[in-house]
């Protein structure tokens, strides 16, 4: 979410709202990468996406989000452009990484093609090696990204285009909803819910799936009812749901109900994002400075950062922390090292959040 809209988001779906559940007991199947080279590469694990997903595809745990919150020096947080973009890409694909988490709606998708071109022509990957997210749909934060039936395709190419690839391994539906400049009958007008919208954005991912366009499909941003709106279609189930997800903010019942239908949980934000915290907050630290995760981190000799994402992993959730920093990259791939038990896992769940507990806007207020 991008700093000059969050406010209007909020403003458009009613604000935050706290939520906090007790952990379930529901681990991730976990696989290790083969042929990938690099040896931080090699010690990545990866999940075996289901439903709506090619089927064998792995999903690294660990990937690179590059949507900011910045689009000049004065504004919070880091600024993310196409030259950014393409800079923090290419040294995450040098150091190892191999899922990079982008969207149309992040306005960097050319550097980032431009990043993972140039590391396949000096050799240091191949294309099958990387696995390639973007988004449709972005919620009506940006135009030409609409929600509904041909709105969605028109999206593809230019989701291919500016990313320089023939395929990319998973679309995600980035939010569900409002439908934005959408001229599918499915999504105009003021419905009392946005259902017919979702299905019909869904039943054109499908369609891109089918044709060869993209590996897989999911969603983000989606509660539960969200998710019972495609249930109902009776049809390809998501692959993947990309939900806010941190100690201050975790909806470990939500987790569970797409872990039992095997809808892969992907956790963004996974660090509480500590780069910036939206206008209407007034945090006086982030989650990696809370002192249970610091005692923590000291008992394990590791970075906080790390212990966070061991956290989130141990809930099967896996993650794609932003960072242009090399050294954030390296403690991001080798945060898989961090064995926590059973009690450190409580201690962080228990962590008491502040106020405004969440980075993006609320999904719950999305009818």
């Amino acid at each position: 979410m991008r700093a000059s809209t969050l406010l209007f988001f909020v403003a458009l779906v009613g604000g935050t709202q706290s939520r906090s559940h007790d952990p379930p007991r529901v681990s991730g199947v976990l696989r290790e990468r083969r042929g990938d080279g690099a040896a931080r590469a090699a010690a990545v694990s990866s999940v075996p996406l289901h439903n709506a997903a090619t089927p064998g595809l792995l999903m690294p745990v660990v990937g690179i989000g590059t949507g900011g919150y910045a689009f000049k020096p004065t504004d919070a947080g880091e600024i993310w452009n196409d030259t950014t973009a393409e800079k923090a890409v290419r040294q995450w694909i040098h150091l190892g990484g191999r899922r990079i988490d982008a969207s149309l709606s992040y306005t960097d998708q050319v550097g980032v093609g431009k990043a993972i071109a140039a590391a396949i022509a000096a050799g240091e990957v191949t294309r099958e090696e990387l696995f390639v997210v973007s988004k449709v749909g972005s919620g009506g934060l940006i135009a030409g990204a609409a929600m509904g039936y041909n709105d969605t395709l028109k999206q593809i190419a230019p989701i291919l285009s500016t990313l320089g690839l023939k395929y990319v391994d998973l679309i995600l539906i980035h939010w569900p909803g409002p439908p934005g400049d959408s001229k599918d009958p499915a999504c105009q007008g003021q419905p009392a819910t946005f259902k017919a919208c979702r299905q019909e954005t869904w039943r054109a991912l499908q369609d891109v799936f089918k044709n060869g366009s993209t590996k897989a499909i999911g969603v983000s941003n989606f509660e539960e009812n969200h998710l019972q709106d495609i249930i109902d279609m009776g049809q390809l189930l998501p692959a993947i749901n990309q939900v806010e997800y941190h100690p201050y903010w975790h909806e470990d019942e939500l987790v569970a109900f797409c872990q039992q239908r095997n809808i892969t949980f992907n956790g963004y934000s996974p660090l509480s994002c500590p780069d910036y915290a939206p206008p209407t907050h007034h945090w006086s630290k982030n989650a990696m400075q809370e002192s249970t995760v610091l005692e923590i981190a000291e008992d394990h000799n590791v970075d906080p950062s790390q212990v966070l994402l061991a956290w989130e992993l141990a809930h099967g959730v896996i993650v794609n922390p932003r960072t242009r920093d090399p050294e954030h990259m390296k403690l991001n791939l080798e945060f898989e090292k961090v064995k926590l038990s059973a009690d450190e896992i409580k201690q962080i769940a228990n962590i008491k959040p502040p106020a405004d507990n969440k980075v993006c806007p609320d999904p719950h207020h999305i009818k």
